[in-house]
């Protein structure tokens, strides 16, 4: 287990030193139960990479959800994640560069 292992990067080079900033927010406390929110910053540096130790790598996350609470859809749940990765020197997934927006739906079953 990585503790800043995230959506884009695991920050396990070798000899790589990371750190993660992270902040949660349920809306429930607001009068809006299943909506939920998700930031964290984390970065990497002093990587060895490619024969050098001085790469470094940073990714920012953002997750939206909200989980469907009654009716026959409940527990049904939409999420919108928006990631950000940069790297040092491209070595890291073969691009410096990377910025995706998903929107994932999930359903549990219950199958037992």
């Amino acid at each position: 287990f990585l503790a800043n292992s995230v959506a884009r990067s695991d920050f396990n080079a070798e000899d790589e030193k990371s750190w993660q900033a992270r902040y949660d927010l349920n809306f429930a406390e607001f009068g809006i139960p299943g909506l939920t929110f998700m930031t964290r910053y984390v970065r990497g540096t002093d990587a060895n990479v490619a024969g050098t130790s001085n790469g470094k790598e940073w990714e920012r996350d953002v997750d939206v959800k909200y989980v469907l609470q009654e009716g026959p859809a409940k527990d049904l749940s939409f999420r919108v994640r928006q990631a950000t990765y940069r790297s040092s020197d491209g070595v890291y997934y073969g691009s410096s560069s990377i910025d995706e927006l998903r929107l994932i739906v999930e359903y549990p079953l219950s199958i037992l």
